[in-house]
């Protein structure tokens, strides 16, 4: 644990009293010195932060520069800037590794990691990629972690938290609720995975601000377009109920867990319009590890003999059983539902005493006042419940009720009489973790080329990848109807539509008579399925027949693999059907054009299509108009 300068000033002075008198014995002084090093100065970290500044600038003037020349490049000239950018700035980061420099090798590798992220964009541009967006947020942050890894920087890992978060929502947004890439049907477990060793760093050594930022990152996972996520709502509750009273890494999971906590509380309370559903859902593996998380936290703080934190992994075990019960046994009982109401609205005032509690108990007013907004929210919501049944006379008594009880808070924060509880913040460093850490840290360099060699694989294989339908890819004109959006990151750019990319009523019902007949179950079989209920980026197939003019037609859409013949393979989103050749960056200027061309029904894509049904745009060109005039966009 790190002391600030002038604490470790008295305790130096202190300790060499205390070894001329006789109360440490020789060497004990040496020991507690090292154990407890002084930080680094305020002008140092102040330095190391207008660096870091220096770097993002003189980072964001870099990929400015080669925007301004990119539509002067070959492809082979922007595949060479791109790899060449990101080799070079990762070697300079190993350079000061080499040399010793910390903040350097850090700072390094900072800029390399951004240029990773640019490489990835760049690189979709030059080939006009339209895949699942959130994947290159996932490319990014895991090509970058290894780097705060290895490095073991606060300034990376909270980069690999921004990463996380961003992938995360970009997720939520396109496909919450379905299958997961057809692994999952939630993306949050790998979320946690992601922001894990971040997590680990900040328990390792003392650093709050970095705990405080891994609960922060929490909140993206209440994200959910089903439900209100209850289940992932407590779990900073439990988290916070596993540190010690005292300990500062324990404020953000507090704060968070708190505000989630109130939330759910309130929500599940509500007299006329309780939320009754998706408390807890007994089919996500999820849910079930935070329940037995909470039940764990909750035994851990009962042995611990600290009751303040028995009570907030109390409330969340008692919220999950209830959820429990009622996805179980509860729904339609009338008696269940008023358990559930009573139990949310008890939660949520014993929320509110224990951070109250836990203010007096720390000598900190935050958590005391962030426990008297609970119980004043808890007041005012339920008061707006029942409102309508209330005179104003009842009113008037209610906001004075409010007033004295504001005025009862402050007197018995000046009156408080809880013991002080000093502040106590360890670090944890498990055997097998300091085991793991001595084996990697003498290989380090070598770790970190071998991450540089893979993100320059990643690079390379999106080359190789989407290189192939252009070189050996059967070549297909289709017609298509753009817009012209601009795209901050890759430039200007034209969306294409095709006559294929929205469903038909006649094809949407095709399309979920063979849905329903290739995956029987309960869930296809109600007469409401649609096909907006089918899990995001299911593979769909949508056969070409050429015709004599070169242009391409294509065929009913299915879900059935094509065995001969050419075919496009997309993915479902909605009434959308998506094949990866949506999008095509034009030079700076250009894009009105071929909106223009559009209007007339002149514009076309050619497009390479290889025997797997992937695609990839190879131009755009104005082809004669046909009969008839393209429908309205």
């Amino acid at each position: 644990m790190s002391l600030p300068q002038g604490f470790r000033e008295w305790l130096a002075k202190e300790s060499q009293l205390w070894q001329e008198q006789g109360v440490l014995q020789p060497g004990q002084r040496d020991q507690i010195l090292s154990r407890y090093p002084e930080e680094e100065g305020g002008i140092g970290r102040m330095a190391f932060v207008l660096r870091t500044f220096g770097v993002l600038l003189l980072g964001a003037a870099l990929l400015l520069v080669i925007g301004h020349n990119w539509d002067d490049l070959s492809r082979s000239g922007r595949l060479a800037t791109v790899l060449g950018g990101l080799i070079g700035l990762q070697g300079i980061g190993l350079w000061y590794l080499r040399r010793d420099s910390r903040q350097g090798s850090v700072l390094g590798a900072l800029a390399g990691c951004i240029m990773f992220g640019a490489a990835i964009a760049l690189t979709g541009q030059i080939y006009h990629l339209d895949a699942h967006q959130p994947d290159a947020f996932l490319a990014w942050c895991v090509g970058s972690l290894p780097f705060a890894i290895l490095l073991d920087s606060s300034l990376l890992y909270v980069g690999s938290l921004l990463l996380a978060c961003c992938w995360l929502g970009a997720e939520t947004t396109h496909s919450f609720g379905s299958s997961w890439h057809g692994l999952t049907s939630d993306p949050r477990p790998l979320f946690f995975l992601l922001i894990a060793p971040a997590a680990v760093a900040a328990y390792r050594r003392f650093r709050p601000l970095l705990a405080g930022a891994v609960a922060w990152s929490l909140v993206f996972a209440w994200i959910s377009r089903e439900d209100l996520s209850a289940q992932y709502m407590m779990l900073p509750l439990i988290i916070a109920s596993l540190h010690a009273v005292g300990d500062a890494r324990a404020r953000g999971w507090r704060f968070i867990g708190g505000v989630g906590a109130t939330i759910a509380t309130i929500a599940i309370g509500q007299i006329r319009n309780p939320m009754t559903s998706h408390l807890f859902r007994t089919d996500s593996l999820a849910c079930w590890l935070i329940l037995g998380g909470a039940a764990v936290a909750l035994g851990l703080a009962i042995r611990s003999r600290q009751f303040l934190r028995i009570w907030p992994a109390g409330i969340a075990l008692a919220i999950l059983l209830i959820g429990l019960g009622y996805e179980l046994a509860g729904k339609g009982h009338d008696v269940f539902q008023v358990l559930m109401i009573a139990t949310g609205n008890v939660a949520t005032l014993i929320l509110s005493v224990w951070l109250i509690r836990l203010g007096l108990t720390e000598g900190r007013m935050r958590p005391y006042v962030y426990g008297s907004l609970v119980f004043l929210t808890w007041l005012i919501v339920r008061y707006v419940d029942i409102s309508k049944d209330l005179g104003m006379l009842t009113m008037a008594g209610f906001f004075a009720l409010l007033g004295v009880i504001l005025f009862v808070l402050a007197r018995v924060w000046k009156t408080q009489r809880e013991p002080y509880q000093p502040e106590v913040s360890p670090d944890y460093r498990p055997a097998w973790l300091e085991s793991a850490i001595a084996v990697v840290t003498p290989r380090r360099r070598t770790l970190l080329w071998t991450a540089v060699v893979l993100q320059v694989s990643t690079i390379g294989w999106m080359v190789w990848r989407h290189q192939q339908p252009g070189d050996s890819g059967e070549r297909i004109v289709l017609r298509c109807r753009p817009v012209d959006p601009r795209d901050l990151l890759k430039g200007e750019y034209v969306i294409l539509n095709y006559d294929f990319s929205t469903a038909t009523e006649v094809q949407q019902r095709s399309l979920i008579a063979e849905y329903k007949k290739l995956h029987p179950n309960p869930q296809t079989d109600g007469a409401d399925f649609q096909l907006g209920n089918l899990p995001a980026d299911t593979a769909v197939y949508v056969p070409l027949t050429r015709q004599a003019d070169g242009t391409g037609v294509a065929e009913k859409p299915t879900f059935i693999r094509p065995s001969q013949g050419l075919y496009l393979k997309g993915l479902t989103r909605y009434r959308q059907l998506r094949f990866g050749i949506e999008a095509f960056y034009v030079k700076e200027g250009k894009g009105r054009q071929w909106e223009d061309l559009a209007r007339k029904g002149e514009l076309a894509a050619e497009i390479g299509v290889m025997p797997d049904g992937r695609a990839g745009l190879i131009s755009l060109k104005a082809m004669p108009k046909a009969g008839a005039s393209p429908p309205p966009h």
